[in-house]
């Protein structure tokens, strides 16, 4: 790990890195929109994102701390205590930075996590409309046993099987969340060794 020598000497680099590029933006009516598949889900994202903003505000105030420690122990005159405050808030805004890594890590989770939601959503029409056309049909059946409108209708869910096992197999594909776990907390725990290192 390439760790810089002083804090100092990055301040002006630090100070043009554009924001947070998380923002937070949503209605708070869009859960109740969702398919009844999709609301837990819709749930975690939505505390994923609060996690993951608070993260981001961690890693700004760490890099913050580590500033203001590096310039107390330079006004202090003592050359050892400027020395060692310097060295600590390179470490600290080190600490700052990984906290960001893990927020920009944790969104690339929550946007799998999102993915699995609107295929959830996509496959729930194509559910009802297969239960109806079969509650149609079965209702058909015992009033008019004859009507030739069984066979269109017979037609017409033969069509929304299809359909449904399409959108089935693609929630199939993507649904387990055990999948994107892994590949996740690979990226979010990187190895440790790789943060080790001496003052």
């Amino acid at each position: 790990m390439n760790r810089a020598l002083s804090i100092r000497s990055r301040k002006k680099d630090d100070s043009h890195k554009e924001a947070s590029k998380h923002t937070f933006s949503i209605s708070s009516l869009r859960g109740i929109q969702q398919a009844e598949l999709s609301k837990k889900l819709y749930k975690l994202i939505k505390t994923e994102n609060h996690a993951i903003g608070a993260y981001e505000t961690a890693g700004r105030e760490r890099l913050s701390i580590a500033s203001q420690l590096s310039d107390w122990g330079e006004s202090t005159g003592d050359d050892s205590i400027s020395d060692v405050s310097d060295k600590v808030g390179v470490i600290l805004s080190e600490i700052g930075e990984q906290e960001d890594l893990f927020a920009q890590n944790l969104e690339d989770y929550r946007s799998v996590l999102k993915q699995i939601r609107n295929t959830e959503s996509s496959v729930q029409p194509s559910r009802d409309q297969k239960v109806k056309i079969s509650d149609e049909i079965q209702k058909l059946k015992y009033k008019e046993p004859t009507s030739p409108k069984l066979a269109i209708l017979e037609q017409e869910l033969v069509r929304a099987e299809a359909q449904n096992l399409v959108a089935e197999a693609q929630l199939t594909n993507i649904v387990s969340i055990t999948h994107a776990t892994p590949a996740s907390l690979a990226n979010v725990f990187p190895d440790s060794s790789k943060g080790q290192g001496s003052i």
